[in-house]
């Protein structure tokens, strides 16, 4: 994966890390935007997929495949188990992540994907990274490629392994028996 390089400023979105737990099938209606493999997705009220804005809560999960807009798809499929792991670069932009990052709660810098090479551009919002239980993203540690080489400065992302905090299908979000 030539994006997947140390200490390179290369967005991919989020790719799944350590083995895919679940990939399923949902609705994605004509109504939706272009979707890229690595966006945040969530379910929108009326049941289809949609793009995660920044700030989104109740994440379904991840796209898995490209969808252009104003195009139905009764099986787009989306990473969608709770406890899946993912790599995503942060966006290093006012602030760099560093070892205080780990263990931290961060939110998504969500942005249109890239319309050439058919892949996500979202990134850690790297200025986001706090304890903040409300935020999108749980930041579980360095990827391997750093080598345990965290930014010193800001304008330098780095690749992470994140999970999505407040997951839409989460035990801990389901109500009743």
């Amino acid at each position: 994966m030539p994006y997947l390089r140390a200490a390179t400023d290369t967005p991919f979105g989020a790719m799944p890390y350590g083995p895919t737990r679940s990939v399923h099938a949902y609705n994605k209606d004509a109504a939706a935007a272009a979707i890229y493999p690595g966006d945040f997705v969530i379910l929108e009220t009326d049941g289809g997929i949609g793009v995660a804005l920044t700030g989104s809560v109740n994440i379904v999960g991840v796209a898995a495949e490209y969808s252009a807009a104003s195009t139905a798809k009764t099986d787009f499929l989306v990473y969608n188990h709770p406890n899946q792991e993912f790599t995503i670069q942060d966006d290093g932009d006012t602030t760099a992540m560093t070892e205080a990052s780990v263990g931290t709660n961060a939110n998504i810098t969500v942005t249109t994907g890239d319309t050439t090479l058919l892949r996500s551009l979202h990134e850690i919002d790297s200025s986001t990274a706090a304890t903040t239980a409300t935020l999108a993203l749980k930041v579980i540690g360095l990827h391997p490629v750093e080598a345990r080489s965290f930014a010193s400065a800001a304008g330098s992302p780095r690749k992470w392994i994140v999970k999505i905090n407040n997951h839409l299908l989460a035990p801990y979000q389901q109500v009743g028996i």
